[in-house]
């Protein structure tokens, strides 16, 4: 039986917290590791034991949400023609509305949660179509629902309105997925 370490926890939440709270005030490529340590209460020797650089941090932090991600779509993306999936699904984000929206905004090559998401959601969204036949290409249909749904999640965590934006979601593309069908 393994244990757990609570100090590891603890200084591992202190860090992912005070990074994100240094977000919200300064551009990442601002942002120093002795910046994190000081916001975060740690010294730098308790930094470096469980990230290697800020860059480190970042891949950390955008790995899990991609992770949670990816799960909301597995339970939540399990039909086209359905609102309360999606309804579900920018919910459940709305519970993270704060990191996401502030990791949206940082495009780093190895850590971009925006970059992530499209490519989860291509990812779940591919099987469903791939059961039709279409008159275009499915892997444009694919990039433009992926497109079109990962803009709504931005606009649905900024703005609210999750009902409304899941609805009409799934209006535009309906008629357009029945249309092309060959």
């Amino acid at each position: 039986m393994t244990t757990i370490d609570l100090r590891i926890i603890k200084s591992k939440r202190d860090i992912q917290t005070g990074f994100m709270g240094l977000l919200q005030t300064k551009p990442f490529r601002e942002i120093t590791v002795n910046d994190i340590c000081q916001t975060a209460l740690v010294g730098r020797s308790t930094y470096y034991r469980h990230y290697v650089d800020k860059y480190a941090l970042l891949e950390a932090i955008v790995a899990t949400q991609t992770r949670h991600f990816d799960d909301l779509l597995t339970q939540r993306l399990t039909a086209l023609e359905y609102d309360t999936g999606l309804v579900a699904l920018y919910q459940d984000l709305t519970a993270d509305r704060q990191t996401i929206l502030t990791l949206f905004a940082i495009h780093e090559p190895q850590a971009d949660l925006s970059a992530t998401f499209f490519n989860s959601l291509k990812h779940h969204i591919e099987p469903l179509l791939q059961q039709f036949s279409f008159t275009v290409p499915t892997t444009f249909i694919v990039e433009l629902y992926a497109t079109n749904a990962l803009t709504a999640i931005r606009w649905s965590l900024e703005n609210g309105q999750v009902t409304d934006i899941a609805t009409f979601m799934n209006d535009l593309l309906k008629p357009l997925l029945i249309k092309y069908r060959a």
